[in-house]
C-alpha cells in the first residue's frame, strides 16, 4: 500500500488562521478587561468602566468568532478562551436574559404590591419629545398603572402652575404619603428632584446626597404588613450627553477626522469623569444599603449597565427582578443605543418578584420599568 504524504497548507490559509486567533484573542483581552469592571473602581482604572459601556457588542462579536473557531476546529485556542466565554454569558444575561425560561414566578396574590421606577424627565415639561407636551400621558400612564411603592427620578413640581404633578399623582394613586426632595428650586415654584410616592405609611426617611450635584439617593422606610422595609431610590451621575452629540454618535462615520477626534475625545471625557463620580456615589449607597437593618427595595436610574462596578456593589446580596422574569432584551434606554439597561429594581431575598416589565412607552429618554413582589412565606 502506497502512502501518499499529506498535503501541506497554503501560505495564504496559514496567514489567514494565523490573523484570526490573533484577532481572536485581541478580542479575548478586551472581552476580559470588559469583565474586571465590576471589580474595578473607576477611580482606580478607567479602562475597564470604558470597555464595559460596549460590553454586550463585545461578546456578540466574540461569540461569533467562537462559531467559527469551532466549525474551524481550533481546539487548543477554544479550550484556552472557554472560561472567559462562560463568565462572559452569565454577564450577558443580564442584558438579554434567556435562562428566566427556567425559573418560575413565585409571588403569593394575597399578600403582594406593585412596585414602579421611572425617570420621568421632568415629566416632559420641555417638550423634548414631540411639539406637545408629554405629561398628562406620563401622569395618566402612572395613575393607570396603580403602582403600592412609585419612585421616580427627575421629578418636577411647579407650586404655582399646570405642572401640579403632585396633587395629581397623590390623588389618582389614592394615597397622601410621598417622600419628596428637591435640591434644586427655580422662582420658589419650580422644583426638581426625586420623589417616592406610597400607599404604606412611612414611619422614617432620609437623604443621601453628594457635593458639587444635584444628583442623589433618598430612603424611605415604610410598614408592610407590620414590617418595615427601606425603599431607596436613586438617580446617579449622568454622562450629560445633549442631542447633538447623541447625533454625532450616530453619524460618527460621515464626519470629518479632525471633528471626530475632537468630539470624541469631549465624549471620553465626560464619560470618565461621569464614571469616577457615579462609582463614589454608589460605593456611599451600597455602605448605606449594607447597614440597614430591613429588607429593601432598591429602585433608581444608576446611569450604568449591569456590566459594571456600580451595578456590582450596589446589587451585592440583592436580587434584580429583571434577572428572574423577563425573557427580552433589557434595554430601559428609549435611546438609539441598544442593549442599554441603566434603570433598575432591586430586593431583599426576604421577597419574591415576579411579572417584571418593561413598558415600552415613547414619552421620556427612559421606559419606566414595573415587578410585582411578595413577602416570603417563611
Amino acid at each position: 500500500m502506497t502512502y501518499l504524504p499529506k498535503k501541506k497548507k497554503s501560505l495564504f490559509r496559514r496567514l489567514l488562521k494565523s490573523s484570526f486567533i490573533v484577532v481572536y484573542f485581541l478580542l479575548l483581552v478586551v472581552l476580559i478587561i470588559s469583565l474586571s469592571a465590576k471589580y474595578i473602581d473607576s477611580n482606580t482604572w478607567i479602562l475597564p468602566s470604558v470597555f464595559s459601556l460596549g460590553f454586550p457588542f463585545t461578546f456578540i462579536v466574540f461569540l461569533i468568532f467562537t462559531i467559527i473557531a469551532l466549525y474551524r476546529k481550533y481546539f487548543i485556542t477554544l479550550l484556552i478562551a472557554l472560561p472567559f466565554f462562560i463568565w462572559g454569558l452569565t454577564v450577558f444575561n443580564r442584558f438579554l436574559n434567556f435562562s428566566s425560561i427556567l425559573k418560575k414566578e413565585n409571588c403569593s396574590t394575597n399578600q403582594s404590591f406593585k412596585v414602579l421606577s421611572f425617570n420621568v424627565r421632568l415629566f416632559d415639561v420641555y417638550s423634548w419629545k414631540t411639539n406637545h407636551p408629554n405629561h398628562q400621558n406620563i401622569l395618566d400612564f402612572i395613575v393607570n398603572q396603580s403602582p403600592d411603592i412609585a419612585c421616580f427620578q427627575e421629578y418636577y413640581y411647579q407650586s404655582d402652575g399646570k405642572y401640579i404633578t403632585t396633587d395629581f399623582l397623590l390623588k389618582g394613586l389614592k394615597t397622601k404619603n410621598i417622600h419628596a426632595y428637591f435640591p434644586v428650586v427655580n422662582r420658589k415654584s419650580d422644583y426638581f428632584g426625586i420623589a417616592t410616592i406610597t400607599r404604606y405609611p412611612i414611619v422614617n426617611k432620609g437623604e443621601i446626597t453628594f457635593s458639587g450635584t444635584s444628583n442623589m439617593c433618598i430612603f424611605t422606610d415604610v410598614l408592610i404588613n407590620k414590617d418595615t422595609v427601606r425603599i431607596y431610590n436613586m438617580h446617579l451621575e449622568s454622562v450629560r450627553l445633549g442631542n447633538e452629540d447623541y447625533a454625532f454618535i450616530a453619524n460618527i462615520e460621515h464626519k470629518p477626522d479632525d471633528v471626530k477626534i475632537e468630539k470624541s475625545k469631549s465624549v471620553l471625557r465626560r464619560l470618565i469623569s461621569a464614571s469616577k463620580k457615579r462609582n463614589i456615589q454608589a460605593y456611599t449607597i451600597a455602605l448605606h444599603i449594607h447597614q440597614c437593618p430591613y429588607p429593601v427595595i432598591v429602585c433608581g436610574d444608576f446611569n450604568d449597565t449591569p456590566a459594571s462596578y456600580t451595578y456590582s456593589i450596589i446589587s451585592k446580596n440583592l436580587i434584580d427582578s429583571y434577572s428572574l422574569m423577563d425573557k427580552n432584551l433589557g434595554s430601559t434606554y428609549n435611546g438609539n443605543i441598544p442593549f442599554l439597561r441603566i434603570d433598575y429594581i432591586l430586593h431583599s431575598p426576604y421577597f419574591n418578584s415576579c411579572q417584571y416589565q418593561i413598558h415600552r412607552i415613547d414619552v421620556s429618554d427612559h421606559f419606566p420599568i414595573t415587578c410585582t413582589l411578595s413577602l416570603q412565606t417563611n
